[in-house]
């Protein structure tokens, strides 16, 4: 991984990065189309003025975003690590993240794929949240602009499988190393069973026939973060999309993300967010 050492703290209180011309394109809907597991959601490039990105929909995306000209930096694990032209940052809906514009002015291109599967495809090509060596695809990213335009379910399709393709190379460019089975194997099992109150560590370890300790160490090595902080950041990410995409009671939200106990998740929720779950509500509330 091509990465500098971090620069500094993250700091909210920066200035918002605004677009100075280019081309971005979105796509209009809020969901993906049925049929369509893989969608691209968004293309852009332009340039942008110094400041922070303000935070993404919570809706699960995966995004890749270049620097051409300038300086960016993207905020993970609560420090923020450089990029610059021929690398590329790469962000994954599990892991909280934030990215800022470092220059007066800075040429940016990404894009970003959302769908049931998004996660999932990307995380099998080996790929994971940080910044990498690759050189911009700006043809490619252009040819997805061009494609995301078309509304229609067959050019939404034909945009996903385009998108899907970048990923592909994306992949091959940076030649990220082969993770071991059970990484993916242990991403799973949380992405599908983060309800479940009786998730822990040591349940994952037994289902696998791992030692718990070997596990965790074999899972931090090569993903950066515990097994504990993952389950911990997908259940963060689905409890923010319920709160802000469904009228359901906080009770019931926190039932779906694995507590039994509304006023624990209540005061976990204000631990990772420093919101409660109506401040998180209304700060999204259009």
């Amino acid at each position: 991984m091509a990465a500098s050492p971090p620069a500094r703290s993250l700091d909210a209180t920066d200035p918002i990065a605004r677009r100075i011309g280019g081309q971005a394109v979105w796509r209009p809907l809020e969901q993906p189309p049925l049929g369509v597991p893989v969608a691209l959601r968004s293309a852009q490039h332009s340039g942008i003025s110094a400041g922070r990105f303000t935070r993404p929909n919570p809706a699960r995306m995966v995004l890749a975003k270049w620097v051409l000209k300038g300086e960016g930096e993207m905020g993970i694990a609560f420090k923020r690590v450089k990029f610059r032209p021929g690398e590329v940052a790469i962000y994954l809906p599990s892991i909280p993240h934030q990215f800022w514009a470092v220059q007066p002015t800075n040429e940016m291109c990404w894009f970003s794929v959302d769908g049931p599967l998004c996660e999932e495809f990307v995380r099998h090509l080996n790929l994971a949240p940080g910044v990498y060596a690759c050189p911009p695809p700006i043809d490619q990213i252009h040819e997805l602009m061009a494609n995301l335009s078309d509304h229609t379910v067959q050019g939404q399709r034909k945009a996903s499988m385009l998108a899907m393709a970048l990923w592909y190379h994306i992949a091959n460019a940076i030649r990220a190393p082969e993770m071991p089975t059970a990484i993916g194997k242990v991403q799973q099992i949380i992405q599908q069973q983060f309800s479940n109150p009786e998730l822990t560590a040591q349940s994952i370890a037994a289902t696998l026939g791992y030692h718990r300790g070997s596990l965790s160490r074999l899972f931090h090595r090569h993903t950066g973060i515990t097994i504990i902080d993952y389950l911990t950041q997908v259940r963060l990410q689905a409890a923010k999309s319920l709160l802000i995409h469904t009228p359901d009671k906080v009770a019931e939200i926190g039932n779906k993300c694995g507590f039994r106990e509304s006023a624990y998740f209540c005061r976990w929720l204000r631990k990772h967010t420093g919101q409660t779950p109506t401040e998180v509500r209304n700060t999204h509330v259009t």
